[in-house]
């Protein structure tokens, strides 16, 4: 018999779900890029994580997400886990109280993440280059990333809403539980509403 099956039914479907988005995040066609943007997938499971289950699975599963993600880029470790932890806690804290942990508005908080992760990225490459020979200029890091930010925003929309199911139908918790939930009296009696 299998003692504590809730925290190993959390620890197995994090870890399938951490390795195939960020698996699938590398090897997803350029056919599948809306406007120049491809789907952040790392980014949209920390967010949802964080929204949907709160903030110590935000965190953990922002920290294994952006390991993911720096593994995969074969760049330092730290940048992605460190960006991934902080998108996956602040989806957990920001305007929690006025989204209600339905699919509309996890949308909208994976909008919310794409336009603030993509200005962190640009930020971060014009104050530490990753390459200490090249220099890029504010300017051109901004124009880039107007053109593609759009499709961006698009495609992590669109790519949110299958995993926002999968999440809430084969997801970590079932339906009738949850892992951390301080506003019971705010989210009702079920976990959260799908439509």
């Amino acid at each position: 018999m299998i003692r504590n099956r809730a925290f190993w039914r959390k620890i197995i479907v994090y870890i399938i779900y951490c390795i195939s988005c960020g698996l699938l995040q590398v090897t997803l066609p350029d056919t599948l890029s809306v406007l120049g943007g491809r789907p952040d997938l790392t980014l949209i499971l920390a967010v949802l994580a964080g929204y949907m289950f709160g903030a110590a699975d935000g965190f953990a599963i922002g920290l294994a997400a952006g390991l993911m993600r720096d593994l995969l880029a074969g760049r330092t470790l730290g940048l992605g886990m460190l960006l991934l932890m902080y998108a996956g806690l602040g989806a957990s804290v920001l305007l929690r109280r006025f989204f209600r942990r339905n699919m509309l508005f996890g949308v909208i908080q994976v909008v919310i993440f794409t336009v603030i992760y993509t200005v962190m990225i640009v930020i971060i490459t014009y104050l530490i280059p990753l390459q200490s020979e090249t220099v890029y200029s504010f300017a051109r890091l901004a124009e880039q990333t107007l053109t593609r930010l759009p499709g961006q925003i698009i495609i992590n929309a669109i790519a949110a809403v299958p995993l926002i199911l999968l999440l809430a139908f084969l997801g970590p918790y079932r339906r009738s539980k949850r892992g951390d939930d301080p506003d019971d009296g705010i989210v009702g009696d079920s976990l959260w509403r799908v439509a």
